[in-house]
C-alpha cells in the first residue's frame, strides 16, 4: 500500500510539475508571442484604405453596417469614430457619411456606420425601432470594430446627425463615456414634447393618441413619400431620452454644426447646448451654416455638404 501510494504522489507531482511548466512560457516564448501581430478579421492594408460591409451582431441578429480602415501596418492601433444617422435615413446618409469615412480614414482614423432598425439594408421593419436598441446596436457596432480590427480603444468618437446627434450625445454624455471627441450636426437634443412636435407637426396629437391606444403603434409619412410604422416602445424610449440633463458631464471635444433655416433644430436649442457646453470641460467647437436642416446633403455638388465634410474630418483629426 505504501508502494502504491508513493508511486501516486510520484506522478501526481510529476503532472503538476508539467501543467506549471506549461502555464509559465519562459521569456523567451513570452517575447515570441507578444511580438505576434492579432490576426484581426479586417485588417489595415499598408497601402490603401480598405471598406468593408459588415454584419454586426446585435440583440440576437445582425446589423448591416459599413467599415472603413485607414491605410498603416499591423502594429498599428488607429482611432475609431461611429456614425449614427438621421431618425429616416441610413448609413450613407446621402453619401455624405461615406465620404466622411474616406476623409477620415486619409487621417489615419477608423469609422464604423451602421443601419437602424427599419433603415437602409436593415432586414427589420420600423416599428422594431426604438432609442433603447439605437443606443445597444451602438455599443455592438463599437466592440465590433475594436474586436475584429486594431482599434486604439482609448480613442474613440461619435458623430451624429439629427436624431442621431441625439442618441450621440445621449451615449457621449454619460459620466462613465469612453468617448473621447464627438460631432453633432443639428442636435435634435430639446426636450420629449418639443422634439416630437418638431418631427411630427401637425401629426403629433393623432399619433400620440394611436401610439398609447390598444393598437400599441402609430403611422407617420415623411418628407421622403415612404409611410413608417412606430410602436408605442418608441415613444416610452423618447422620455427617458434627456440629453441636456447630462451636459454637465461633457468632456474631451465636442463640435456643434448648426443651420440657419434649420425646421427640425431651432436656433435656440442648439444655443442651449453651446451655453451649457461652455461651463463643462469639454473643448467646444461651432460651425453655423446658411441651410436647411438637409445641409445641402442630398446634392453633390452642394458647397455647404462640402463644407460639413470638411469641418467634421478636421475637428476629428485634430481631436485624436
Amino acid at each position: 500500500m505504501k508502494k502504491l501510494l508513493s508511486l501516486i504522489l510520484a506522478v501526481s507531482c510529476t503532472v503538476m510539475l508539467m501543467t506549471a511548466c506549461q502555464s509559465e512560457p519562459t521569456s523567451e516564448q513570452e517575447s515570441s508571442s507578444q511580438s505576434q501581430p492579432k490576426d484581426y478579421a479586417y485588417q489595415l492594408d499598408p497601402e490603401s484604405v480598405r471598406v468593408y460591409d459588415v454584419a454586426v451582431p446585435s440583440r440576437g441578429i445582425e446589423i448591416p453596417g459599413t467599415l472603413t480602415l485607414p491605410a498603416g501596418t499591423d502594429s498599428d492601433r488607429v482611432p475609431l469614430v461611429i456614425f449614427e444617422h438621421d431618425l429616416f435615413g441610413d448609413r450613407s446618409t446621402n453619401g455624405v457619411f461615406e465620404d466622411i469615412a474616406l476623409g477620415l480614414a486619409d487621417q489615419g482614423i477608423a469609422s464604423i456606420a451602421i443601419d437602424f432598425s427599419g433603415c437602409g439594408d436593415s432586414t427589420e421593419d420600423f416599428a422594431d425601432n426604438c432609442p433603447f436598441f439605437i443606443d445597444w446596436d451602438v455599443i455592438a457596432a463599437r466592440d465590433f470594430a475594436i474586436e475584429n480590427s486594431p482599434i486604439d480603444d482609448t480613442r474613440l468618437g461619435l458623430l451624429g446627425y439629427g436624431f442621431g446627434a441625439r442618441m450621440a450625445m445621449d451615449a457621449g454624455a454619460l459620466k462613465d463615456s469612453p468617448y473621447t471627441a464627438m460631432s453633432l450636426i443639428s442636435p435634435m437634443v430639446g426636450d420629449y414634447e418639443d422634439t416630437l412636435h418638431l418631427l411630427f407637426g401637425t401629426e403629433y396629437d393623432r399619433m400620440i393618441s394611436e401610439a398609447f391606444s390598444e393598437a400599441r403603434r402609430t403611422e407617420f409619412t415623411a418628407a421622403d413619400g415612404i409611410t413608417r410604422t412606430i410602436s408605442v416602445n418608441w415613444f416610452d424610449d423618447m422620455t427617458l431620452s434627456d440629453p441636456m440633463s447630462k451636459v454637465q458631464n461633457l468632456k474631451g471635444h465636442l463640435q456643434v454644426i448648426s443651420a440657419t433655416q434649420d425646421e427640425f433644430v431651432p436656433g435656440e436649442v442648439t444655443q442651449a447646448l453651446l451655453d451649457g457646453a461652455a461651463d463643462t470641460q469639454a473643448e467646444v467647437t461651432s460651425l453655423e451654416v446658411e441651410s436647411d436642416h438637409s445641409f445641402g446633403f442630398p446634392q453633390a455638388d452642394s458647397a455647404v455638404r462640402a463644407q460639413v465634410i470638411d469641418a467634421v474630418v478636421t475637428f476629428f483629426a485634430g481631436a485624436f
